[in-house]
């Protein structure tokens, strides 16, 4: 083994991919070296779920080798690649809530009682588990569905690396996860980096990349669009512009850009975690909801759609009043629309068409006598479905199929074909490649200047002062402060939400 081959943990040599004659992987190296976090970037399609099905042997390559500390690796299995030390962490945390974090920690590897076959020895699971979550902040009883959001993550990985992972593969680590929370995740990977181990760090956040990465490597259809060893030269910018093969152009509102007239107001409401004196928003208007978690931000926007209820105060639209929604149906009854920041719990069902997840949420209006008008419902999805690009063989294709960015377009398109006239957007363009992510914007621009009011609700700062009229900035369940103007920027954003939080 040379020396050249030891400095890198895993390497790919000229990999390729076919499916029944499409080409998912076209003659891919990549180098990973050891200790390191690597960064893996890419639009949807790209290629980065069939490199990391091979890496992690759910799958063999068609041609070319792959190669883990110096030696080739045969065929396609993943226990092989686990026995290695290759794990694959998913984006959707593998926790057995009803189960003990210890238990989550060595499941499928518990201690056995001596001579009681099939019975654990829980003392031995205690102390075991005792020594690997020492310093990490997780204490072993606790039950894993106590765990917050990075906490269940950060079990995912100590199982890894109590199994032996040497190689950590994180895809998108942290969606739905809070600025803080990625921040202390980002600690964590630094530590176990200083130990030793290695990740490949799967992320459509730009910033995120620059921030954790030691170097990358970017696909674009399918090929090697590009790799680095270090980061200290590129910018987001660059990145972005290596990820989609053309410069991208970042998307700024022009302010203002508001209609004149009444559009929607809130005074003296009152619900849990929310106490909101006055709130309104302009026809045409893009206000940006910001806020530390638990700040009010998001349960506003809940109880505006009806899933949370309000114990007093007045609603109006256009200057006439409004009941506040008790139920989404009555929410898009009056021409309100939510876009939950999970879409695969709450915008879409996987398994149905992309036509059946667009009509869904509107059979009310393309139906006479409970029977829905089919030539109807085909003209509706055939006009969100070109109007918004989305990429599929058909309407006919079942939205789990789909990209994250494209399966987003799925969920906007039964949103907008409800007819909102109040939208909110919350993390609209989370685990969606820059690409996508800008026809949101676009979108979200073009819907305003028919007089459509929206709320965006993200952790992204960057995007959301880019997008925005006005940001409200919530503390302890009221609008701390209202940042328009000058004091529109991401520090001012910032500052408001944690100052007044710790004062």
């Amino acid at each position: 083994m040379t020396q050249a081959s030891t400095d890198y943990i895993l390497r790919t040599q000229q990999i390729v991919k076919r499916y029944k004659g499409v080409v998912a992987l076209d003659r891919v190296s990549i180098h990973i070296r050891r200790g390191t976090i690597h960064g893996l970037l890419g639009e949807n399609g790209a290629g980065k779920s069939t490199l990391v099905s091979l890496i992690s042997g759910l799958i063999a390559p068609t041609e070319g080798k792959i190669l883990f500390d110096g030696e080739e690796v045969q065929g396609s299995d993943v226990k092989q690649m686990e026995a290695r030390g290759v794990f694959l962490v998913t984006q959707e945390p593998m926790i057995v809530e009803s189960m003990s974090v210890a238990d989550n920690l060595m499941l499928g590897r518990w201690p056995l009682a001596r001579g009681l076959r099939g019975v654990v020895d829980r003392r031995a699971l205690a102390d075991e588990a005792g020594r690997a979550l020492a310093g990490t902040g997780l204490e072993a009883g606790m039950p894993a569905g106590r765990l917050s959001a990075v906490e269940k993550r950060k079990l995912n990985i100590l199982r890894a690396l109590f199994s032996g992972g040497k190689l950590l593969i994180l895809d998108e680590p942290t969606a739905a996860l809070t600025l803080a929370d990625r921040d202390q995740m980002f600690d964590f990977m630094r530590e176990l980096k200083a130990t030793g181990v290695s990740f490949v760090f799967i992320s459509h956040y730009n910033e995120e990349i620059l921030g954790i990465c030691d170097g990358v490597s970017v696909l674009r259809d399918g090929r090697l669009a590009g790799e680095m060893d270090t980061l200290a030269s590129i910018d987001a910018d660059a990145l972005s512009e290596l990820v989609v093969g053309r410069d991208v152009p970042l998307f700024h509102r022009r302010h203002p850009a508001t209609i004149a007239g009444p559009g929607w107001r809130v005074e003296n409401l009152r619900a849990p975690g929310v106490e909101i004196d006055r709130f309104q928003i302009a026809p045409g208007e893009v206000v940006g909801f910001a806020g530390l978690p638990g700040s009010g931000a998001k349960e506003f926007a809940k109880v505006l759609f009806g899933l949370a209820r309000a114990s007093a105060g007045s609603f109006s639209h256009a200057g006439k009043p409004v009941a506040l929604p008790d139920h989404p149906q009555a929410a898009f009854a009056a021409g309100i629309a939510y876009l939950s920041d999970d879409r695969r719990r709450d915008g879409f069902v996987g398994l149905q068409s992309i036509a059946h997840n667009i009509s869904m949420s509107s059979l009310g209006d393309l139906s006479a006598a409970g029977v829905v008008d089919k030539a109807r419902e085909r003209r509706m999805v055939g006009h969100y479905f070109d109007a918004l690009r989305i990429k599929a063989a058909s309407p006919d294709v079942a939205v789990g199929t789909l990209s994250g960015g494209n399966a987003q377009k799925v969920v906007l398109s039964r949103l907008l074909a409800t007819g909102p006239r109040l939208l909110i957007l919350d993390e609209p363009t989370r685990g969606i490649d820059v690409g996508v992510k800008e026809e949101i914007h676009r979108l979200v621009d073009s819907l305003t200047s028919d007089g459509m009011s929206v709320i965006v609700i993200t952790s992204d700062l960057d995007e959301l002062i880019r997008l925005v009229d006005r940001v409200c900035v919530f503390v302890g369940g009221r609008v701390q402060r209202e940042c328009v103007g000058a004091a529109l920027d991401k520090d001012v954003v910032l500052e408001a939400a944690f100052g007044a939080a710790t004062a």
